[in-house]
């Protein structure tokens, strides 16, 4: 798999984004990876100029300034989205050619594999025949699995299921009397669901 520039800027900042455009600029000047790329390093520094004067002026909050600035980033970013065309068409792939240009690179999006819940609690509701089931929230998972049965657990014991996207949620209609067992399990991409250890308690 071809290794790839990160180009999406929606979320660079302001300050960020000047200081991409003065890295890239500088890592591109007489660059052996590339052949000359003409007038696109000079309207790169020339934009960033223009930008950075933009920005300090717009710092006061003048609603006119601002819109200025906002112009400028648009073609700033338009400037280093050309020339990162032009470093990937000559890059062809190889990444420390890529590297050299001054961009960064999008990271790889490996499968995130979940750690086991952690403190795990169950604690009566402000209503009888309710349960509050509750852990810490598990970096990567989607949703998280609320289970309860009828204790003992033996090979016939059934879960009853609820899912949920908040890692904390109240269990109500339990019936009064009975001593259930508790479980929780966070829920993440590819099928994956990792167990709590089970909690028991009387319903009263």
């Amino acid at each position: 798999m071809k290794k790839k520039l990160a180009l999406n800027f929606i979320e660079t900042s302001d300050s960020d984004l000047h200081v991409l455009a003065s890295r890239v600029a500088k890592c591109m000047a007489d660059n052996e990876n590339f052949s000359d790329p003409g007038m696109l390093i000079i309207e790169l520094k020339e934009t960033n100029v223009q930008y950075i004067k933009a920005l300090s002026d717009s710092g006061l909050g003048d609603r006119e300034k601002v819109a200025i600035k906002n112009d400028l980033r648009v073609l700033l970013i338009k400037k280093l989205k050309q020339i990162a065309g032009f470093v990937q068409s000559q890059a062809n792939g190889r990444e420390l050619a890529l590297v050299s240009s001054g961009f960064s690179l999008i990271k790889p999006t490996g499968e995130m594999v979940l750690n086991a819940p952690v403190d795990f609690q169950i604690t009566p509701g402000p209503k009888p025949g309710e349960m509050i089931l509750k852990v810490r929230r598990v970096v990567g998972a989607r949703s998280y699995l609320y289970q309860w049965t009828p204790a003992p657990i033996t090979a016939e014991s059934v879960w009853e299921s609820i899912a949920d996207t908040r890692c904390k949620k109240v269990i109500s209609g339990l019936p009064l009397g009975i001593n259930y067992c508790f479980r929780m399990a966070a829920v993440g991409a590819r099928n994956q669901i990792v167990y709590t250890g089970v909690l028991s308690r009387y319903i009263s």
